[in-house]
C-alpha cells in the first residue's frame, strides 16, 4: 500500500546540529565510511601503475589532472542528494525518465564491453605481480589461478576478511609513497613548481626522447593518457551506482530511522510511479532545512575522500619523478610493477616483502571487490529495465556474469601476451568507465534532479553552476584527445 501522506524526514544526528567548534568537526571524521571504499578502489592497478609512470615521464605538469578529478565526486554528490531526499534510487530513475531505459541499456553496454578488458589487464598485471613475488612460474597461469579463486571466494560470499586486508595493505601503499617522497634525501619540495601545476589546466607536455629506449613501453597518446589516469582517480561508473546502496546501508539522509530501506525505496518509487511525480516530500520550511542537514554525512565523506586520493595520487606521481624518472625507468607492459619497487626500497630493503605482499593485496582485492561491485551494479542497474533480470536470484546472476566475464577476460589476456599492449586496454578501459560513463551519469543526475525534485528540493543557482562545472571538468580531458 502506498501511503498518500507527505514524509517527515527523521532528526539528523546532534553533532550535524552544534554550533562550529573543533570537537564538532572532529566528529564529522566519524562519517567517513564509504569514501574509505573509494580510496581502496581508486588506489589499486591503474594508481599503482599510471600514477608513477606520469610523473616518471612527465615530471610536475600534469598535477592539474588531480585537480580535475574532483568533478566525479561533485557528481557522485549529486546523485546521492537525489536519492537521501526522495528515497528514490538515481537508476530507477533513469530507467522510467529516458526512453525505454536508454541510459541503462547504455551503461550495461559500456560494462559488458569493457570489464572483459579489465578482467584481462589485470590478470596480467597480477600474474606479473605474483610471477615476482615468488620467482617461478608463469605470469598468465598466475593471473589466471588467482583470478579464478576471486570468483569462487565472490560466489561463496567470503568478503569481509579480504575487504578489510584489501583496505589495510592499500593504506600501506598509499603510505609508503607519502613517506618516500618525504625520505628522499635532500628533498626539499619544490613548491613554486609544484603547486601552480595543480592549476594549470591544459598544461599538456611531450614525451622527452629517452622514452624511446624503455623495452616494452608503448607510447600510448598522450590525450588517451591523460583520460586513463583521470579515469584511475575519478569515481567510476561502478561505485557511482554502489555509492547508492551505500546510502541505504548507512541509513543516511531520509533513511536513517527506517528498518527496511529498500523496502521504503521501492514505496517511495511507486508512488511516483503511480503519479508520475514526486508529492510525498513535505513542504514545510523546517523539514526542507533538515532535509539539507541530512546530507552533510555524505558531503562530509566525499570530501575526506578527495582529499585522501589527491594526496595519495600527487605522492605517486612525485615518487615517480624523483624516483623512476631520475633514473629513466618506466613500468612497461613487460614489466609493469618490480620497476616501482624502488618507491618502497629506497627507505630499505627490508621495506621490499612488504611491498610485494601490499602490490598482492592491493590487485587482488581489486580484482575480487570488482567482481562483487560490478555484479552489484549491473544488477540494479538491470532489473528495472529487464524483468528477466528482477526475477533472477542475485547469487545466479552473479555465477552467470562471473562466467561471462572469464570466459572473455582470459583469451583476451592471453592475447596480451602476444603484443596487445596492456597499458593501451587499460587506458581505453578506465577512459569508458571513468570518464565518460561519470558524465553520462552526472547529466543525467542533474536533469533528474532539476525536474523531478519539487521546487524546493532542486539545486539553487549557485549548486547548479558548481554540477555543471563538475561536468565540464571531465570533459575538459576529451576535447585534448579529440584534437
Amino acid at each position: 500500500m502506498i501511503s498518500k501522506k507527505k514524509i517527515v524526514y527523521p532528526e539528523p544526528d546532534e553533532v550535524l546540529t552544534q554550533k562550529p567548534s573543533i570537537k564538532k568537526y572532529l566528529k564529522y571524521l566519524l562519517f567517513f565510511g564509504p569514501g574509505a571504499v573509494l580510496v581502496s578502489m581508486t588506489i589499486g592497478q591503474g594508481q599503482l601503475i599510471l600514477g608513477p609512470q606520469m610523473g616518471a615521464w612527465a615530471g610536475f605538469t600534469l598535477l592539474w589532472l588531480i585537480t580535475l578529478n574532483i568533478g566525479s565526486y561533485i557528481i557522485a554528490y549529486i546523485g546521492c542528494r537525489f536519492t537521501m531526499l526522495s528515497g528514490i534510487s538515481m537508476m530507477d530513475m533513469f530507467a522510467v525518465k529516458t526512453k525505454k531505459g536508454c541510459i541503462n541499456w547504455l551503461f550495461i553496454i559500456i560494462i559488458l564491453i569493457f570489464v572483459p578488458l579489465f578482467t584481462a589487464t589485470i590478470i596480467n598485471t597480477l600474474g606479473q605481480a605474483l610471477n615476482w613475488i615468488f620467482g617461478k612460474g608463469h605470469p598468465l597461469l598466475w593471473g589466471i589461478i588467482f583470478c579464478l579463486f576471486a570468483a569462487v571466494l565472490v560466489l561463496i560470499g567470503r568478503y569481509k576478511l579480504v575487504e578489510y586486508s584489501q583496505a589495510f595493505f592499500v593504506i600501506v601503499l598509499g603510505i609508503g609513497a607519502v613517506v618516500s617522497v618525504l625520505a628522499i634525501p635532500d628533498f626539499i619540495p619544490d613548491l613554486p613548481n609544484i603547486l601552480p601545476n595543480f592549476f594549470m589546466i591544459g598544461n599538456v607536455p611531450e614525451y622527452p626522447g629517452w622514452v624511446a629506449n624503455v623495452e616494452g613501453f608503448n607510447m600510448t597518446p598522450i590525450p588517451l593518457s591523460m583520460l586513463g589516469y583521470i579515469g584511475t582517480l575519478a569515481i567510476s561508473l561502478i561505485p557511482l551506482v554502489g555509492y547508492l546502496g551505500w546510502i541505504k546501508v548507512k541509513k543516511w539522509g531520509v533513511f536513517k530511522d527506517k528498518k527496511d530501506p529498500d523496502n521504503f525505496s521501492r514505496q517511495m518509487f511507486n508512488d511516483f510511479k503511480e503519479k508520475n511525480k514526486i508529492t510525498y516530500l513535505p513542504e514545510d520550511e523546517k523539514e526542507v532545512r533538515k532535509s539539507h542537514i541530512l546530507l552533510k554525512p555524505v558531503l562530509v565523506d566525499l570530501l575526506i575522500a578527495f582529499v585522501l586520493v589527491s594526496i595519495i595520487s600527487a605522492a605517486y606521481m612525485m615518487a615517480g619523478k624523483y624516483l623512476l624518472g631520475s633514473q629513466q625507468i618506466l613500468p612497461s607492459d613487460i614489466n609493469l610493477i618490480r620497476e616501482q619497487s624502488i618507491i618502497f626500497t629506497q627507505l630499505g630493503s627490508w621495506l621490499e616483502p612488504l611491498f610485494k605482499i601490499s602490490v598482492f593485496f592491493a590487485l587482488f582485492g581489486t580484482v575480487y571487490a570488482g567482481f562483487e561491485a560490478v555484479t552489484r551494479m549491473l544488477y540494479e542497474t538491470g532489473k528495472s529495465v529487464n524483468v528477466k533480470i528482477n526475477k533472477i536470484e542475485y547469487r545466479r546472476f552473479m555465477f552467470y556474469l562471473l562466467l561471462f566475464f572469464l570466459s572473455t577476460g582470459i583469451p583476451l589476456a592471453i592475447l596480451m601476451n602476444f603484443g596487445l599492449s596492456i597499458l593501451l586496454i587499460l587506458s581505453l578501459t578506465l577512459l569508458f568507465i571513468g570518464v565518460i560513463g561519470v558524465i553520462l551519469y552526472g547529466i543525467g543526475a542533474v536533469y533528474i534532479t532539476q525536474t523531478v525534485l519539487p521546487e524546493k528540493y532542486r539545486l539553487k543557482k549557485p549548486g547548479l553552476f558548481i554540477a555543471i562545472i563538475g561536468i565540464m571538468l571531465l570533459v575538459i580531458p576529451i576535447f585534448f584527445f579529440i584534437i
